[in-house]
């Protein structure tokens, strides 16, 4: 890691995290899209992160390599693809909302899974931060309908974890290697572990249940499923990736954490406009709740 950083390099970092999360919250848009239309979701993921790694493949072109880049690469590359994996399954089985909230426990999971991973404590001020944040994204995403724990929910909490050590892992390793090269290292390993699960999906394809159903649908390759293609590919893979592996280097997992939870804010607003949803109280007063939750982490609490 390259931390700790100038006052000045840690909020450029915090803010490039932030434009980050915001392109992460149009992704729940553009998947409800995708899953409520014609498009099979296993393969429209395979496209995305297939079409990503070329871009950033030759963005890569001549760049430095460093020791340790494949098993990072692997490793972060492989757990992301795995747990959009299980979110896509585990929504067949659960609702929308259960699985969004069971998908965002990955922020309070970020601490604990940091310190078994690298043995650090976090910051007064992150933790303080960390459970603001998490107190917002629980009165915006507590699902109405939370009664009992299904084998969807279970499938969902797989992805939690996943995106908890991805987190802990792309702080770790962040400033050991090249933004451009490592970027594509992990996408280029998010498309192959696509493929293996898309591949594995195959033989099942004609069952009825409602997971392979889905995924057995034909594609239709029309002009709305090129323009969420491209944008999925390109500002949702392609640029997210290279801004948070650069701005990760350059803060711990946990603060990382606490600027994700973002994420369901920014879903929200953009969800309003384009989806026809109106944004309730809860809803402003959960944002509220993680933009405090932000500001808290940035404070200097810790004895120094």
């Amino acid at each position: 890691m390259t931390f700790p950083l100038s006052r000045r390099e840690a909020l450029r970092a915090d803010a490039v995290l932030v434009g980050v999360t915001a392109i992460w919250g149009s992704t729940f848009v553009v998947n409800r899209l995708v899953v409520t239309g014609s498009t099979p979701p296993f393969l429209f993921l395979l496209l995305r992160f297939s079409l990503a790694a070329i871009f950033l493949i030759l963005l890569a072109r001549g760049r430095p390599r460093t020791p340790g880049l494949l098993p990072d690469s692997l490793a972060i590359g492989g757990l992301t693809a795995i747990g959009i994996g299980f979110q896509l399954a585990g929504q067949v089985y659960t609702t929308a909302s259960k699985a969004a909230f069971i998908t965002g426990l990955s922020v309070p999971l970020t601490a604990p899974v940091a310190y078994l991973v690298t043995r650090k404590r976090p910051s007064a001020e992150n933790l303080a931060g960390l459970a603001i944040a998490t107190a917002g994204f629980a009165v915006m995403a507590w699902p109405q309908e939370f009664s009992g724990v299904n084998s969807g929910d279970l499938l969902v909490l797989v992805t939690a974890l996943a995106y908890a050590y991805v987190v802990v892992r792309l702080s770790e390793s962040g400033g050991r290697h090249d933004v451009r090269r490592f970027a594509a290292g992990q996408i280029a390993c998010a498309a192959a572990t696509t493929l293996l699960l898309r591949l594995a999906m195959q033989p099942f394809l004609g069952r009825p249940e409602a997971v392979f159903r889905t995924e057995a649908r034909p594609l239709v390759a029309d002009p709305k499923f090129f323009g969420l293609l491209l944008w999925m590919s390109l500002a949702a893979t392609v640029v997210t990736f290279l801004l948070m592996t650069w701005a990760q280097a350059r803060m711990s997992a946990t603060h990382a954490a606490v600027i994700y939870a973002l994420e369901p804010v920014f879903a929200a607003l953009l969800a309003a406009p384009i989806l026809g949803e109106r944004l309730s109280g809860r809803e402003l007063w959960g944002g509220a709740f993680v933009l405090a939750g932000i500001l808290v982490s940035e404070l200097p609490l810790s004895r120094k």
